[in-house]
């Protein structure tokens, strides 16, 4: 049975007016924020969970675009900066707090190299590229292509020996695709044969067959299984899902029409129907109402959840089109604990 929930919201954190970039990352039990700033002077800033404090903050040379987990402890940020003599240059600044201080290491990557996302783990660096339509591996001093073309690269999950790669095939959302390199054939595959309706989250579900992506206009979720890079279920989201994160055993959907959370259970009610066609309903267990926030949720492009609280924070930058935009960092909970209660166990190991 789905739990209603009227959750508790409060604003973590303030974003410039015209804040554009979706930089957010909870990990190492703290939740990391890119500001843009004045060339060259933009900011990471660190938050203990659920406090609008802020606990250390550094300055950046470079744009915070994309923040992501790096090994246990630490996040990388990558971004941008226009030099005056050499054009735009990508960076990435690995960040740790430790002892109250944040310390964090910037590298600059070769002109050439035009990234946009990082997929990967310290030891095994990888870097979109969408101008050249390849995924290069990058070892700190040099960047090998991966060698499969993809069409305008975007977020990138590792799978054991895979790499799992969003495909945009228009600069406009609507035509895209999933893309399989396998690493050691260096070889690729996709994962439908035609383009979806606007794939726009992609996220690994361990310790189960699946990978979880959103489409959108679609209003489902889909589950592709990583063993075969084949769609082994469909869960339906009515008004659709436009952001996706692990929550426990459950899969939190954020979802815009109305805007509500949706976190369902995978593996409850689904199973392929008679002829073959993946299907399953992935029973809800919660569901959050976030209709009443207004226009501080007015265009999410970030969700993260704290594993140990329960606590999902949203990031909502500035987009030209939305209406009274306000962009701000808003952290949600439940006072009830029902939902983490729920869906605190482990992911159902795979058989």
């Amino acid at each position: 049975m789905t739990v209603p929930t009227m959750p508790d919201v409060r604003t973590i954190a303030r974003l410039d007016r015209h804040e554009p970039w979706r930089g957010q990352c909870f990990h190492a039990g703290l939740l990391w924020e890119g500001h843009v700033g004045a060339p060259g002077r933009h900011r990471l800033d660190v938050h203990r969970p659920g406090d609008p404090a802020v606990a250390a903050s550094a300055v950046l040379p470079h744009t915070a675009e994309f923040i992501h987990p790096f090994g246990p402890d630490a996040v990388i940020v990558v971004g941008k900066h226009a030099d005056p003599r050499w054009g735009w240059r990508t960076y990435h600044t690995v960040a740790r707090f430790a002892h109250g201080r944040l310390r964090i290491r910037t590298r600059t990557m070769p002109a050439w190299l035009q990234v946009e996302q990082f997929g990967g783990a310290p030891g095994a660096m990888y870097f979109n590229e969408p101008g050249s339509r390849q995924v290069y591996r990058w070892n700190g001093l040099w960047a090998r292509s991966l060698g499969p073309e993809i069409h305008l690269p975007g977020t990138m999950i590792p799978a054991g020996d895979s790499l799992y790669v969003l495909e945009r095939n228009c600069v406009v959302p609507g035509q895209e695709n999933l893309v399989r390199i396998d690493l050691v054939r260096r070889s690729a595959e996709r994962t439908f044969p035609t383009p979806r309706r606007r794939l726009c989250a992609l996220v690994d579900l361990p310790a189960t067959p699946w990978i979880a992506v959103a489409e959108t206009w679609a209003e489902q979720v889909l589950l592709v299984e990583r063993a075969t890079n084949r769609l082994a279920r469909v869960i339906p989201a009515p008004g659709g899902p436009v952001a996706l994160a692990r929550y426990g055993s459950c899969l939190a959907v954020l979802v815009d029409e109305p805007r509500r959370l949706v976190f369902l259970d995978p593996a409850g009610d689904g199973r392929p129907t008679g002829d073959g066609r993946p299907t399953g309903d992935g029973r809800a267990v919660a569901e959050w109402d976030l209709a009443a926030v207004g226009a501080a949720l007015g265009h999410v492009t970030a969700l993260d959840v704290d594993p140990q609280r329960g606590d999902v924070y949203l990031r909502s930058p500035y987009h030209p089109r939305v209406a009274d935009n306000e962009p701000a960092v808003t952290m949600v909970a439940d006072p009830t604990g029902e939902t983490i209660r729920r869906c605190g166990a482990p992911w159902p190991v795979a058989a």
